[in-house]
């Protein structure tokens, strides 16, 4: 039997973001697609970083084709497995015989003022460590790959691109999104509001949005995200524009309340300043929301011709957008049909079947499978 490690240490965090929502979706999706002929072939392995694992992974469920082990690779190799996949763009300091790590962020970083010095050098040293040593590199967007290949362009060849994917939709009906705008948001009858989904850091371009929301009198904005590099700055630019009663600060939030606002907001705004993948723009398509955002990094390669871009540095041009997605119901009908056509070409299952693809490829590459 073929045993298969996956780090899947961010999949057991009670609040799931970014690698942590891949890992857990990755996991689910992967359990439904094997085969039972390649469940008597293969053992996959959950392992956790020994704090996660005994704070919460080993009291969670977890899908029975699945074995779950701590991962202690700075000093032993366990789990013991053939093929070692880094699901969070980190390899073990012990090395296995095979190695795959996907790579959620553009490396190197293209802008050095999203994060502090300190991290950034720890992060540096993991990626760089991770991609030099991995069989097969997994890169979330063709802007990552490309990113990675102006790098170094020996890496080309053992990078693959595999998209995120998104849950359908759930739809909320219109007693249940008003209950919740009144109830929940506070908001009165009928009022509404833009939504950014995404931790509250100088790279999310919230200030931007704020900016921008100060000349539609009418519209509140919703964020939904905890707090990241230069939250303290955008707090007190809410603050001192007076967007305190205008501006609703959600924190993280669970699915359940992400659906009910993607089913309630008018549109997402999303203007990063970088991304290397941007799932909410997919989450928010599959719900019909008009989607607003940048045309750099991978925005454009995920929204395609389903969203409104935007000059992200260009508070103005956020603004328009924001206001005709407001008064053009044509323009805004357009977008949730294109958005819902868009969304609709990514999926969980296709995420998880080329990832098992990635794995027979290295595996029979060495004679392993």
């Amino acid at each position: 039997m073929v045993k298969i490690a996956l780090d899947a240490t961010y999949a057991a965090y009670p609040e799931r973001t970014g690698t942590g929502v891949y890992s857990e979706k990755l996991i689910s999706a992967l359990t439904a697609i094997l085969s039972p002929e390649e469940r008597t072939q293969f053992q996959i392995i959950l392992s956790f970083r020994p704090g996660p694992y005994w704070r919460w992974a080993r009291k969670q469920e977890w899908p029975d084709v699945f074995t779950l082990s701590p991962l202690l690779d700075s000093w032993l190799q366990i789990p013991r497995a053939r093929l070692f996949h880094g699901l969070n763009q980190r390899l073990p300091e012990k090395r296995y015989p095979l190695q795959v790590v996907t790579l959620h962020e553009r490396f190197p970083p293209v802008a050095q003022n999203y994060s502090t010095p300190e991290f950034q050098r720890h992060m540096t040293a993991r990626i760089e460590s991770a991609i030099r040593r991995a069989d097969r590199i997994i890169a979330v967007s063709q802007a990552v790959r490309q990113q990675l290949v102006q790098y170094d362009p020996a890496l080309d060849s053992k990078i693959r691109v595999i998209h995120h994917g998104v849950d359908p939709a759930r739809p909320v009906a219109p007693a249940e999104q008003d209950a919740f705008r009144e109830r929940v948001l506070g908001f009165g009858k009928g009022e509404k509001f833009f939504l950014n989904v995404g931790a509250i850091q100088v790279r999310k371009n919230i200030a931007n949005i704020v900016l921008a929301l100060k000349e539609l009198p009418d519209f509140r904005l919703v964020l939904v995200g905890g707090d990241g590099y230069g939250a303290e700055q955008i707090h007190a630019l809410i603050r001192q524009e007076g967007m305190e009663e205008r501006v609703r600060r959600l924190g993280h939030q669970q699915p359940e309340t992400l659906r009910l606002l993607y089913s309630a907001a008018t549109a997402l705004v999303f203007p990063s300043l970088e991304e290397a993948f941007g799932l909410p723009i997919l989450e928010a398509m599959s719900y019909g929301l008009p989607v607003i955002t940048s045309r750099n990094s991978a925005l454009p390669e995920v929204a395609g011709d389903a969203a409104l871009y935007v000059d992200p540095q260009n508070a103005s041009e956020i603004g328009e957008a924001m206001r005709r997605v407001t008064e053009d119901e044509a323009l805004a009908s357009d977008l949730s049909r294109r958005g819902k056509q868009r969304a609709a070409l990514f999926s969980w299952e296709k995420c998880a079947r080329q990832t098992w693809d990635v794995y027979r490829e290295v595996l029979e590459e060495q004679g392993m499978s």
